[in-house]
């Protein structure tokens, strides 16, 4: 497999860890799936601004 070279701005590349971090966390996995589950069931949830 050939390994490929990206750029992409170090904000982004901050965002991008931030976000594995988080999915790779159980318990916010599970938190973010329960904040889903409640929406589609019209219940008005937490609503974050980055």
């Amino acid at each position: 497999m050939k390994t490929e070279t990206i750029t992409i701005p170090k904000v982004e590349y901050k965002f991008l860890l931030e976000e594995v971090g988080i999915l790779r966390n159980p318990k916010l996995a599970e938190a973010i799936a329960e904040s889903d589950k409640a929406k589609s069931k019209g219940v008005k949830t937490w609503s974050l601004k980055v």
